[in-house]
This record gives C-alpha cells, sequence and structure tokens, in this order.
C-alpha cells in the first residue's frame, strides 16, 4: 500500500511498447467516464462496493472520496502510458481492474494506492498536490508488483534478495508497512545514505514486499538518479538483477535492455 503523508514523500504497501488504446467501458454509464485500456477496467466512479468486503470491517474501515472530474483525462493519459508497458497477455490474466479516487483511508491512515487480489487502487488529487504524473504511475508499478509477487512467489530468489541487505538486518514491520506509516518512517524519496545498506528509500525497510515494491516501481518508471545509484551501489545492483529476472520469468519481453529504456 502507499500512504500519502506529504507531497514529496509518499508510501506504498501492500511487451513490447504498444500503441495507445482507450475504449469507452460498458460497464459502468454516467459522468465518471469510466475505461478500458489495454483490456482493463479503469474505473472513476466511487462506491464502497469497490472494496473487498474484508477491507469494509470496523478494523481496516476502507474509504475514499471520488476523483476530481478535472483530473480523468490526466489519469487516462498516465494509465495508458503505463499499461503498454506491459504484454496484453499478462494484463488480461493478472489485472482485472483499477479503481481510481482523490482520497483513500484504511486503518484511518490515508494510503496513495494499494492491492486486492486481481486490482489496485489508487488516488489522485492532482499535482499542485504532488501526485505528479511521476508519482501516479509509479504507485501503480508498485502496486502491480504486489499482485504479481504475490501470484509468482517462486519467480523471485527471496534468499539472494535479504542476502544483499546489509549483514544481520532483518526487515522491521510485523505489519508490513502499515506500522512504517504510523511511524512516520515511510518516505519514498531515494536516499543514498541508505544504498549502501540495500535500500532505495526508508520504506523499503519495513519488509520484503515493500523493499521489492519499491524497485519495481522504479524499473518501469525510474526517479531521477535511479540508474545512476545502481550502479554506484552493489547491493542495489543485485537487486535489480534479481527483480529483473523475476520480470523474465513472467515474460521473456522483461530484460534488462527493455528497463534500460523505460522512462
Amino acid at each position: 500500500m502507499q500512504a500519502r503523508v506529504q507531497p514529496a514523500a509518499v508510501i506504498m504497501k501492500k511487451l513490447i511498447i504498444t500503441l495507445f488504446i482507450i475504449t469507452p467501458s460498458v460497464l459502468i454509464a454516467g459522468d465518471y467516464n469510466d475505461t478500458t485500456i489495454h483490456g482493463v477496467n479503469v474505473q472513476f466512479e466511487y462506491k464502497r462496493s469497490i472494496f473487498p468486503e474484508s477491507w469494509l470491517t470496523d478494523a481496516i474501515n476502507a474509504q475514499g472520496e471520488p476523483i476530481m472530474q478535472a483530473e480523468i483525462n490526466r489519469t487516462k493519459t498516465i494509465m495508458a502510458r503505463a499499461l503498454a508497458k506491459y504484454p496484453n497477455i499478462i494484463l488480461r490474466s493478472e489485472l482485472k481492474a483499477i479503481y481510481f479516487l482523490k482520497h483513500m483511508t484504511m486503518y484511518d491512515l490515508g494510503f496513495g494506492g494499494t492491492n486486492s487480489t486481481d486490482a489496485v487502487y489508487l488516488t489522485n488529487n492532482g499535482p499542485d498536490a504532488g501526485y505528479t504524473d511521476l508519482y501516479v504511475e509509479q504507485t501503480f508499478h508498485h502496486e502491480f508488483s504486489s499482485i504479481l509477487f504475490r501470484n509468482h512467489p517462486s519467480y523471485l530468489d527471496t534468499i539472494a534478495w535479504k542476502a544483499a541487505n546489509i549483514t544481520g538486518f532483518d526487515y522491521n514491520d510485523p505489519e508490513e508497512g502499515i506500522g512504517a506509516i504510523r511511524k512516520n518512517e515511510s518516505s519514498q524519496d531515494l536516499d543514498t545514505a541508505l544504498c549502501a545498506a540495500g535500500f532505495l528509500t526508508q520504506y523499503a525497510y519495513s519488509g520484503i514486499e515493500n523493499d521489492i515494491n519499491t524497485i519495481a516501481q522504479n524499473l518501469f518508471r525510474p526517479s531521477p538518479g535511479f540508474w545512476n545509484i545502481v550502479n554506484s551501489y552493489p547491493r542495489i545492483k543485485e537487486k535489480v538483477r534479481l527483480l529483473v529476472q523475476f520480470y523474465g520469468r513472467i515474460s521473456t519481453v522483461f530484460n534488462q535492455r527493455f528497463f534500460m529504456k523505460m522512462n
């Protein structure tokens, strides 16, 4: 999932490039212009029923607020770009829907993104509030990587992944990221002070899935300086190698050359 704490510090928790194809969705009519992009339902109308029933309990209490109409067209453009980076066969088999909201809360905390078995939930409150094109697209790749990791756990060598961390380190959040959000230890800014230990960001410390997510979002939509960091810090370089290998097992399209071309 990704929680938004301030515009510059965001948190996430739990192909061949093709032409952008956007067609109107027949699933929901109305003013929100729900859309199908590369076979994935992208929905903008908010109802609490978009959340899994288990998220509606008092303990989680998932709630949202409808996205601003003025942000819908920009959001469609961002998602057309993001989804075009995956072979359509992967999207058809792994992802059924993407839901966009202005705000989203769970556990009485704000989240920028989260995921369920086959859907991604994202927020966009406009670039002036920090929801830039980079942020929104990275959040999608972050959350989708959780679904892929959950569906294909054997494709990633997690023993080698943990061995790339500094000696003696153990991921420190039993709540798998939610605790980090509560303690305001969830920055997603690239942090070279942490890279020598094997972590791109503060949030990556909180759990292996969050660590994977953070690198995945930068493989598909790199933050400025990401590849310089990869080339400068051996532990990060090893994790990138392992994650490229993971994606390569999902589709042979995904290789080092493919990711080096991403922007």
